[in-house]
């Protein structure tokens, strides 16, 4: 089997490009011929360079002329796109029709329904971007505070549901789990061509017979999303360390409140934040918004065998079970958080069992070769003419 992935990288790099460099490496080490078409936003630089790029959002010829060039020299049997934003546009899904390509679409984020990625904090204001025009987003500016930005995001969105792009030209989209698909599904997009299948990430590598001690939060610092006021504001009731590894608006306040029993890491490389991970005793997650998956942190957390503590948000129910694989508090309740990391510090048996439950659901559905197996059914439903064998699954 050959298969073309597409996704355009990110100046920041993110959850996504962590998806796309595992699904790269498992699908060629388990002998498929697979090959990466991308762009990235570091070429976006300049006054000039940025407003192309904003008239480009909606259509970009250019970029469907480049697929179709890669599509006739590798001849792949499908076309997996992860990201095409803001680059190479949807213009490339025409490249693989003209081609007779089938193409599989991984939604990471919900931009082909709002300009607002993970959807509006607000509920009210979220449920309107599923069911009616986006248009209320362009003086919210909701895409970086930028109004140019929101606008081109806007017309993309608008445009490609008048002209029925995501219903007649994506013969599959991957949603990350079932609260996903709903969404997805609420926001007008065919249920029949929606599979779930969560992310993986690759088995982390043993760093050795280290002490478990402290508590980790990794992760954009925000509050939007991520909860990170509501984390400080708790563990000023808890004597006990705090690591936190990430960047973002929330890093000034966050270096506030380092020098006691919160340590500030910074933005740290996988492989630092996976030896905090088995380092630690335990995750926090408190996240209050809307995502995708629950990054790729709580399942890195599950492959390191170090128990989660998390929001009861709606899109983590497929991902943790309370009281079985994570311990589960209200979003945004800094007093309720602090209650559970109080008995998780109480019941440290307790916690090494659902550490074990974790890593047992991890290895059930999350690792690598389980991402394969899903991987290539779908792939296979969507092929339309005989491929080339692959090699097993060792």
């Amino acid at each position: 089997m050959r298969v073309l992935l597409v996704h355009n990288f990110y100046r920041t790099r993110a959850g996504e490009e962590s998806v796309v460099g595992e699904e790269l490496a498992c699908l060629k080490q388990n002998g498929v011929e697979v090959e990466l078409f991308s762009a990235t936003n570091d070429d976006v630089v300049g006054v000039s360079r940025k407003i192309s790029t904003a008239l480009g959002v909606v259509y970009n010829p250019h970029s469907r002329r480049a697929l179709s060039r890669k599509l006739r020299e590798f001849s792949p049997d499908v076309v997996h796109v992860h990201n095409f934003f803001p680059l190479l546009s949807p213009s490339i899904l025409d490249a693989c029709r003209d081609a007779g390509v089938p193409s599989v679409m991984t939604l990471h984020n919900f931009r082909i329904i709002c300009p607002s990625a993970l959807l509006y904090p607000d509920e009210r204001l979220r449920e309107r971007s599923l069911h009616h025009a986006c248009w209320w987003t362009i003086p919210k500016k909701v895409y970086r505070n930028s109004l140019l930005g929101t606008l081109a995001l806007a017309v993309m969105v608008e445009f490609h549901k008048k002209t029925g792009t995501w219903s007649r030209k994506v013969d599959r989209f991957i949603a990350l789990n079932d609260w996903v698909r709903g969404k997805l599904v609420e926001g007008g997009l065919p249920a029949e061509r929606i599979v779930v299948k969560p992310n993986t990430v690759a088995r982390p590598p043993i760093f050795g017979d280290l002490r478990r001690n402290g508590g980790l939060f990794v992760g954009r610092l925000d509050e939007h999303h991520k909860g990170v006021a509501t984390l400080l504001e708790a563990w000023k009731q808890i004597d006990y360390p705090l690591r936190v590894i990430g960047d973002g608006p929330l890093a000034p306040l966050v270096e506030q409140s380092a020098g006691g029993r919160v340590e500030y890491l910074g933005p740290q490389p996988r492989e630092t934040v996976l030896k905090e991970m088995q380092a630690a005793e335990f995750l926090l997650f408190p996240s209050k918004g809307a995502e995708m998956f629950p990054t790729m942190t709580v399942l890195e957390a599950f492959a390191s065998r170090l128990p989660v503590i998390c929001s009861d948000m709606p899109w983590i129910k497929g991902v943790v079970e309370p009281g079985v694989t994570a311990l589960v508090v209200p979003a945004g309740n800094a007093g309720a958080l602090a209650d559970q990391v109080r008995w998780a510090l109480s019941n440290r048996s307790a916690l090494e069992e659902m550490a074990d439950r974790a890593y047992a659901a991890y290895e059930e559905r999350y690792t690598p070769e389980a991402n394969l197996r899903r991987l290539m059914a779908i792939y296979e439903s969507v092929i339309r003419r005989p491929v080339r064998a692959f090699a097993a699954v060792s």
